[in-house]
């Protein structure tokens, strides 16, 4: 599978920040301006979209205007990556009109998490083109950032910042895919996710947050239903957070683990939990396409291959 990596950051280049989805809300701004602060103190400038400081409903525009200020950002040779200031929950009616041909020309690192999952993978599916699911401006991580980012090496192994669990033993690789269940598995039947094939030797990651356990299930049922569980080679799962209980108060719910394993009963792939990505965490990031390995009895993940070039 041929991808098309972004070429990496230096030291200098200018940085672009969109509201993707949600509008910097005043509850935001002061994790918004640290994060510039970060960006500005590793040496990096910043552009701000027109997005920032627009409110419509709970994005920042109607998603026409959304995708003009991200074209707008692909076409602008001076910004060098873009990042989302937060994720939300308007991103998917964004997609249609996004100017594909523009971001194939004009490859760039497009940065974030949750709702961001859209745009990765509508990148990924049009253009082939490396996504960077991790910390968006409020959560920015300075090593990680520039690990992944501003250098062609290989990253390598990762050390847990939290404990692993080992939900499934075994040790795998193959290319990331995922990103926020729930949205990864609502483009499923869409132009904007990937082929089946895609998935063949493929290593599915994702976090949830603020779900109850039974529409979890039904998102990881969806991807056994579409096929995808039957093509992978590995699942990586990051923090599942804020789960809702059931509203009838006389179920018995299981564990998350429980949950998992039992949707997982018939495959025989590892599978690694609790691991350092998702909501209200630090994000390792997980670049779309790029390969990895792990082993699951030593709770080790490494990056086989550099995601910019």
């Amino acid at each position: 599978m041929q991808i098309l990596r972004p070429s990496k950051l230096n030291i200098g280049d200018t940085v672009g920040i969109v509201a993707s989805s949600l509008p910097v809300l005043p509850v935001f701004k002061e994790s918004y301006e640290r994060g510039k602060k970060i960006l500005a103190d590793l040496g990096f400038k910043i552009k701000e979209g027109e997005t920032i400081g627009k409110i419509r409903w709970w994005a920042a525009g109607t998603p026409k205007e959304v995708a003009a200020d991200i074209n707008k950002m692909f076409a602008d040779k001076s910004i060098k990556a873009i990042m989302a200031q937060t994720g939300g929950y308007s991103a998917f009616s964004v997609l249609e009109y996004l100017d594909y041909e523009l971001v194939t020309a004009n490859p760039k690192p497009f940065i974030g998490m949750s709702d961001v999952t859209n745009y990765l993978m509508a990148f990924f599916t049009k253009c082939s083109m490396v996504g960077f699911h991790m910390d968006d401006v409020l959560h920015l991580n300075k090593e990680l950032f520039l690990r992944f980012l501003t250098k062609t090496k290989v990253p390598g192994k990762i050390k847990p910042l939290t404990e692993w669990d080992e939900w499934k033993k075994g040790q795998t690789g193959g290319h990331l895919m995922g990103g926020n269940l729930h949205l990864f598995s609502g483009l499923i039947g869409t132009e904007y996710f990937p082929k089946p094939e895609f998935f063949d030797g493929a290593i599915l990651f994702w976090e949830e947050v603020g779900e109850p356990l039974h529409s979890i299930a039904r998102f990881l049922t969806q991807l056994k239903y579409a096929g995808i569980l039957d093509r992978i080679t590995g699942m990586l799962i990051g923090k599942i957070t804020h789960i809702k209980p059931a509203r009838e108060k006389e179920v018995i719910e299981p564990t998350a683990k429980e949950l998992v394993l039992d949707i997982l009963k018939d495959y025989k792939f590892p599978v690694m939990a609790n691991m350092d990505f998702g909501h209200f965490t630090v994000n390792i990031p997980m670049p779309i396409g790029t390969k990895v390995s792990f082993d699951t009895s030593k709770s080790e993940l490494n990056f086989l291959e550099s995601a910019v070039a």
